[in-house]
Protein backbone atom coordinates (compact mmCIF):
# COMPACT_ATOMS: atom_id res chain seq x y z
CA UNK A 1 0.00 0.00 0.00
CA UNK A 2 2.73 2.45 0.97
CA UNK A 3 4.85 1.44 -2.02
CA UNK A 4 1.94 2.21 -4.36
CA UNK A 5 1.41 5.56 -2.66
CA UNK A 6 5.12 6.39 -2.94
CA UNK A 7 5.12 5.47 -6.63
CA UNK A 8 1.99 7.48 -7.38
CA UNK A 9 3.23 10.55 -5.52
CA UNK A 10 6.48 10.43 -7.45
CA UNK A 11 4.58 10.27 -10.73
CA UNK A 12 2.21 13.00 -9.63
CA UNK A 13 4.89 15.52 -8.68
CA UNK A 14 6.78 14.65 -11.84
CA UNK A 15 3.79 15.77 -13.91
CA UNK A 16 4.00 19.57 -14.13
CA UNK A 17 0.51 19.87 -15.59
CA UNK A 18 -1.03 17.89 -12.74
CA UNK A 19 0.82 19.96 -10.16
CA UNK A 20 -0.32 23.22 -11.74
CA UNK A 21 -3.95 22.10 -11.93
CA UNK A 22 -3.86 20.84 -8.34
CA UNK A 23 -2.14 23.78 -6.65
CA UNK A 24 -1.87 26.85 -8.89
CA UNK A 25 -5.36 26.76 -10.43
CA UNK A 26 -7.11 26.62 -7.02
CA UNK A 27 -5.01 29.57 -5.84
CA UNK A 28 -6.12 31.55 -8.88
CA UNK A 29 -9.76 30.60 -8.25
CA UNK A 30 -9.57 31.56 -4.58
CA UNK A 31 -8.02 34.91 -5.52
CA UNK A 32 -10.68 35.62 -8.12
CA UNK A 33 -13.60 34.73 -5.88
CA UNK A 34 -12.11 36.54 -2.89
CA UNK A 35 -12.19 39.80 -4.84
CA UNK A 36 -15.66 38.97 -6.18
CA UNK A 37 -17.22 38.14 -2.81
CA UNK A 38 -15.42 40.60 -0.55
CA UNK A 39 -14.57 43.46 -2.89
CA UNK A 40 -17.98 45.13 -2.52
CA UNK A 41 -18.39 44.60 1.22
CA UNK A 42 -19.82 47.52 3.13
CA UNK A 43 -18.14 46.57 6.38
CA UNK A 44 -15.18 44.62 7.70
CA UNK A 45 -17.53 41.79 8.63
CA UNK A 46 -18.83 41.57 5.04
CA UNK A 47 -15.26 41.41 3.74
CA UNK A 48 -14.37 38.64 6.21
CA UNK A 49 -17.44 36.59 5.28
CA UNK A 50 -16.60 36.99 1.60
CA UNK A 51 -13.03 35.85 2.19
CA UNK A 52 -14.10 32.86 4.28
CA UNK A 53 -16.60 31.76 1.67
CA UNK A 54 -14.20 32.24 -1.23
CA UNK A 55 -11.50 30.16 0.44
CA UNK A 56 -13.68 27.39 1.88
CA UNK A 57 -16.08 27.07 -1.06
CA UNK A 58 -13.47 27.05 -3.80
CA UNK A 59 -11.00 24.90 -1.91
CA UNK A 60 -13.57 22.10 -1.62
CA UNK A 61 -14.78 22.55 -5.21
CA UNK A 62 -11.26 22.32 -6.62
CA UNK A 63 -10.32 19.50 -4.25
CA UNK A 64 -13.19 17.36 -5.52
CA UNK A 65 -11.92 17.79 -9.08
CA UNK A 66 -8.37 16.95 -8.00
CA UNK A 67 -9.46 13.79 -6.19
CA UNK A 68 -11.62 12.61 -9.08
CA UNK A 69 -8.57 12.95 -11.34
CA UNK A 70 -6.43 10.91 -8.95
CA UNK A 71 -9.16 8.30 -8.64
CA UNK A 72 -9.37 8.05 -12.41
CA UNK A 73 -5.74 6.96 -12.35
CA UNK A 74 -7.00 3.49 -11.38
CA UNK A 75 -8.87 3.17 -14.66
CA UNK A 76 -5.95 4.60 -16.61
CA UNK A 77 -3.73 1.89 -15.15
CA UNK A 78 -6.36 -0.71 -16.07
CA UNK A 79 -6.45 0.51 -19.65
CA UNK A 80 -2.65 0.47 -19.89
CA UNK A 81 -2.34 -2.99 -18.31
CA UNK A 82 -0.47 -1.75 -15.25
CA UNK A 83 -3.26 -2.77 -12.89
CA UNK A 84 -3.17 -6.33 -14.19
CA UNK A 85 0.54 -6.56 -13.39
CA UNK A 86 -0.12 -5.35 -9.87
CA UNK A 87 -2.87 -7.94 -9.38
CA UNK A 88 -0.67 -10.88 -10.32
CA UNK A 89 1.95 -9.72 -7.83
CA UNK A 90 1.88 -10.91 -4.18
CA UNK A 91 0.26 -7.60 -3.28
CA UNK A 92 -3.34 -8.01 -1.97
CA UNK A 93 -5.89 -6.47 -4.31
CA UNK A 94 -7.37 -4.16 -1.68
CA UNK A 95 -3.90 -2.65 -1.09
CA UNK A 96 -4.12 -1.18 -4.59
CA UNK A 97 -7.26 0.74 -3.70
CA UNK A 98 -5.91 1.78 -0.31
CA UNK A 99 -2.69 2.93 -1.94
CA UNK A 100 -4.63 5.17 -4.31
CA UNK A 101 -6.69 6.51 -1.43
CA UNK A 102 -3.56 7.27 0.57
CA UNK A 103 -2.10 9.10 -2.42
CA UNK A 104 -5.24 11.19 -2.79
CA UNK A 105 -5.36 11.89 0.94
CA UNK A 106 -1.76 13.17 1.00
CA UNK A 107 -2.39 15.41 -2.02
CA UNK A 108 -5.66 16.69 -0.54
CA UNK A 109 -3.97 17.67 2.73
CA UNK A 110 -1.26 19.49 0.80
CA UNK A 111 -3.77 21.28 -1.44
CA UNK A 112 -5.96 22.50 1.42
CA UNK A 113 -2.98 23.49 3.55
CA UNK A 114 -1.44 25.52 0.74
CA UNK A 115 -4.74 27.28 0.01
CA UNK A 116 -5.30 28.31 3.62
CA UNK A 117 -1.68 29.39 4.02
CA UNK A 118 -2.10 31.46 0.86
CA UNK A 119 -5.27 33.05 2.25
CA UNK A 120 -3.42 33.86 5.47
CA UNK A 121 -0.33 35.35 3.83
CA UNK A 122 -2.09 37.26 1.03
CA UNK A 123 -5.54 38.13 2.37
CA UNK A 124 -4.95 38.04 6.11
CA UNK A 125 -7.25 35.15 7.01
CA UNK A 126 -6.61 34.55 10.71
CA UNK A 127 -5.69 30.86 10.82
CA UNK A 128 -3.20 30.83 13.71
CA UNK A 129 -5.75 31.30 16.53
CA UNK A 130 -7.77 28.40 15.10
CA UNK A 131 -4.97 26.13 13.91
CA UNK A 132 -6.13 22.99 15.75
CA UNK A 133 -9.73 23.27 14.53
CA UNK A 134 -8.49 24.05 11.02
CA UNK A 135 -6.27 20.97 10.93
CA UNK A 136 -9.17 18.78 12.04
CA UNK A 137 -11.36 20.15 9.24
CA UNK A 138 -8.60 19.87 6.64
CA UNK A 139 -8.06 16.20 7.52
CA UNK A 140 -11.75 15.28 7.50
CA UNK A 141 -12.59 17.26 4.36
CA UNK A 142 -9.58 15.71 2.63
CA UNK A 143 -10.68 12.22 3.64
CA UNK A 144 -14.26 12.73 2.43
CA UNK A 145 -13.18 14.23 -0.90
CA UNK A 146 -10.62 11.47 -1.45
CA UNK A 147 -13.26 8.82 -0.85
CA UNK A 148 -15.53 10.53 -3.36
CA UNK A 149 -12.81 10.49 -6.04
CA UNK A 150 -12.12 6.80 -5.48
CA UNK A 151 -15.84 6.00 -5.61
CA UNK A 152 -16.17 7.55 -9.05
CA UNK A 153 -13.31 5.42 -10.36
CA UNK A 154 -14.91 2.30 -8.87
CA UNK A 155 -18.41 2.63 -10.32
CA UNK A 156 -17.58 3.46 -13.95
CA UNK A 157 -15.73 1.53 -16.62
CA UNK A 158 -13.42 4.06 -18.28
CA UNK A 159 -11.41 7.18 -17.55
CA UNK A 160 -13.55 9.17 -20.00
CA UNK A 161 -16.68 8.23 -18.05
CA UNK A 162 -15.05 9.42 -14.83
CA UNK A 163 -14.29 12.79 -16.37
CA UNK A 164 -17.84 13.28 -17.61
CA UNK A 165 -19.58 11.99 -14.49
CA UNK A 166 -17.27 13.83 -12.09
CA UNK A 167 -17.86 17.17 -13.82
CA UNK A 168 -21.63 16.81 -13.55
CA UNK A 169 -21.68 15.57 -9.96
CA UNK A 170 -19.09 18.02 -8.64
CA UNK A 171 -20.74 21.04 -10.20
CA UNK A 172 -24.13 19.88 -8.94
CA UNK A 173 -22.83 19.28 -5.41
CA UNK A 174 -20.94 22.56 -5.41
CA UNK A 175 -23.96 24.55 -6.56
CA UNK A 176 -26.23 22.83 -4.06
CA UNK A 177 -23.72 22.73 -1.21
CA UNK A 178 -22.79 26.41 -1.31
CA UNK A 179 -19.39 26.44 -3.01
CA UNK A 180 -20.54 28.76 -5.78
CA UNK A 181 -23.14 30.88 -3.98
CA UNK A 182 -23.30 31.38 -0.19
CA UNK A 183 -25.90 29.05 1.23
CA UNK A 184 -27.62 31.71 3.33
CA UNK A 185 -28.83 33.52 0.19
CA UNK A 186 -30.38 30.38 -1.30
CA UNK A 187 -34.05 29.36 -0.95
CA UNK A 188 -34.87 27.38 2.18
CA UNK A 189 -35.58 24.21 0.22
CA UNK A 190 -32.07 24.26 -1.27
CA UNK A 191 -30.54 24.88 2.14
CA UNK A 192 -32.20 21.70 3.37
CA UNK A 193 -31.09 19.71 0.34
CA UNK A 194 -27.51 20.91 0.76
CA UNK A 195 -26.92 18.61 3.74
CA UNK A 196 -26.42 15.65 1.38
CA UNK A 197 -23.22 17.17 -0.03
CA UNK A 198 -19.63 17.13 1.16
CA UNK A 199 -19.40 20.81 0.27
CA UNK A 200 -22.05 21.77 2.81
CA UNK A 201 -20.40 20.11 5.80
CA UNK A 202 -16.95 21.35 4.85
CA UNK A 203 -17.99 24.95 4.20
CA UNK A 204 -20.12 25.13 7.34
CA UNK A 205 -17.21 23.73 9.32
CA UNK A 206 -14.88 26.44 8.07
CA UNK A 207 -17.59 29.03 8.76
CA UNK A 208 -17.82 27.74 12.33
CA UNK A 209 -14.07 28.18 12.71
CA UNK A 210 -13.43 31.56 11.13
CA UNK A 211 -16.76 33.39 11.32
CA UNK A 212 -18.60 32.01 14.33
CA UNK A 213 -15.30 31.13 16.04
CA UNK A 214 -16.81 28.13 17.79
CA UNK A 215 -14.75 25.94 20.14
CA UNK A 216 -13.21 22.65 19.00
CA UNK A 217 -16.00 20.63 20.63
CA UNK A 218 -18.51 22.17 18.21
CA UNK A 219 -16.18 21.69 15.24
CA UNK A 220 -15.96 17.98 15.99
CA UNK A 221 -19.61 17.51 15.04
CA UNK A 222 -19.02 18.70 11.49
CA UNK A 223 -15.79 16.73 11.34
CA UNK A 224 -17.59 13.61 12.56
CA UNK A 225 -20.16 13.86 9.78
CA UNK A 226 -17.39 14.22 7.19
CA UNK A 227 -15.60 11.18 8.63
CA UNK A 228 -18.84 9.23 8.47
CA UNK A 229 -19.37 10.26 4.86
CA UNK A 230 -15.80 9.25 4.04
CA UNK A 231 -16.09 5.81 5.66
CA UNK A 232 -19.45 5.06 4.01
CA UNK A 233 -18.19 6.11 0.59
CA UNK A 234 -14.97 4.11 1.12
CA UNK A 235 -16.98 0.99 1.93
CA UNK A 236 -19.08 1.42 -1.20
CA UNK A 237 -15.91 2.04 -3.21
CA UNK A 238 -14.36 -1.23 -2.04
CA UNK A 239 -17.49 -3.15 -3.06
CA UNK A 240 -17.64 -1.65 -6.55
CA UNK A 241 -13.86 -1.88 -6.98
CA UNK A 242 -14.05 -5.64 -6.46
CA UNK A 243 -17.19 -5.94 -8.59
CA UNK A 244 -16.43 -3.66 -11.53
CA UNK A 245 -12.72 -2.90 -11.77
CA UNK A 246 -11.08 -6.18 -10.81
CA UNK A 247 -13.33 -8.41 -12.91
CA UNK A 248 -12.55 -6.34 -16.01
CA UNK A 249 -8.82 -7.02 -15.80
Amino acid sequence: MFSICKKDLKLFFGDKRAVMLTFLLPIAMVTLFTFAFSGNGNSEEDVNVGLIHAVSGNSILMLLFSMSAIGAGILEEKEKGTLKKLLISPLPAFHILYGKMLTGFVVSILQLTILFLFAWLVFGLQILPHITSLLIMIITVGFACTSFGILLASVVKSRAQVQGLSTILILLMSALGGSMIPLFVMPEIMQKMAVVTINYWGIQGFYDIFWKQLPIADILMRAGVLLGIGFVISGVSIYFFNKNVLKLI
